[in-house]
């Protein structure tokens, strides 16, 4: 199982802020990205339609035998993630809003918590909000799906003017907030354009997080893989053309896939 792959998957580029910090942190560990465009974007599913998602994706997957498939996507990992759990032998990690480090970091004591619609709206992050966060730290939540649509399809890296205005528009002034969640893993493909607008506010990418918790789980059950240079490889469910361009532009080179499964 050493040299069994960590399976990345999500519905579209948002993977890659994780792998990116999955490389850098386990250089030696093989990988498969699966971005299932077909599916995008999961941010608008229903609970329902989440779970026949992500327990069929699971399904397909297990044919690469991984060792470990990490939800890169925020939504599923607060709405499915522990019913899909119960249905696999296989590890799964999700992506969740980093709440406790953004309690820990707040002195205005009020943090922002950007993601997608489904998120913002589920009973799920309302349920994290109470359980973490004290009642003296209000928090406010930001739909963030209008953007994230723009990054999916490319738009951060033609028109960065459209992007700026959109995040005024969704944001606003954020006078009282000092910390902000990036609780999408598309948002941190923004963040420079983030941190250039509010530079009075600290946004917190979860990529970094998930990485550590990746490496720590890998150590403690004896996974990690012993041998050098770790390859990728990178799997699509639609629109292979558009995406390797994308890809391309944020200097990805690895060949692409176009795989066609049913659910």
């Amino acid at each position: 199982m050493n040299h069994s792959p960590i399976v990345v998957f999500d519905s579209g580029i948002g993977s890659i802020s994780i792998i990116k910090e999955l490389k850098k942190e386990l250089p030696s560990e093989n990988l498969i990205y699966f971005a299932d465009k077909a599916n995008f974007p999961y941010g608008k599913k229903s609970q329902n339609d989440l779970f026949e998602i992500v327990q069929n994706t699971i399904k397909y997957l297990q044919r690469f035998n991984p060792k470990l498939i990490i939800i890169a996507s925020t939504t599923p990992s607060i709405q499915v993630i522990d019913e899909v759990k119960s249905l696999t032998n296989i590890p799964l990690i999700g992506v969740r809003p980093p709440i406790k480090k953004a309690i820990k970091m707040t002195k205005k004591k009020h943090i922002g918590i950007m993601a997608t619609e489904s998120t913002i709206n589920s009973k799920e992050l309302d349920i994290q909000i109470k359980t973490e966060i004290p009642q003296e730290i209000f928090v406010s939540k930001f739909n963030a799906s209008p953007l994230i649509s723009m990054i999916e399809d490319g738009t951060f890296l033609k028109n960065r003017k459209k992007i700026a205005q959109l995040i005024r528009q969704l944001l606003g002034k954020l006078d009282d907030i000092d910390v902000v969640t990036l609780s999408s893993t598309h948002l941190p493909f923004i963040l420079d354009q983030l941190n250039q607008i509010y530079p009075h506010i600290e946004f917190i990418d979860p990529s970094q997080i998930i990485a550590k918790e990746v490496k720590k789980f890998l150590i403690n059950n004896n996974l990690n893989n012993k041998t050098k240079n770790g390859k990728m490889r990178i799997l699509v469910s639609d629109k292979k053309k558009e995406f390797q361009e994308i890809l391309r532009q944020i200097g990805r080179r690895e060949k692409i896939e176009e795989v066609f499964w049913s659910m």
